[in-house]
């Protein structure tokens, strides 16, 4: 079985681009962040394998702590 990462990625800065199209703080697109509880586990997989490359340093640790947790490691 594969391990999905499917946590929301929400870093807590919640602000739109100008244009309104993706989140300043995680990155997600605004469909993706409507969508995000309705959403296959793939579907978010998906969007958080984007946001670890292309995110910064505050998605791509909220993404991986999560991910340690999942395999007994620290817990904070």
């Amino acid at each position: 079985m594969p391990i999905l990462l499917t946590t929301s990625p929400c870093i807590g800065q919640c602000q739109l681009s100008p244009d309104k199209a993706r989140c300043l703080g995680c990155g997600r697109l605004r469909p993706e962040i409507k969508s995000w509880k309705s959403m296959a586990p793939e579907q978010r997989h998906d969007i958080n394998m984007r946001l670890l490359a292309t995110q910064g340093k505050k998605v791509r640790k909220r993404l991986l702590r999560d991910l340690a947790k999942s395999f007994g490691g620290k817990k904070d």
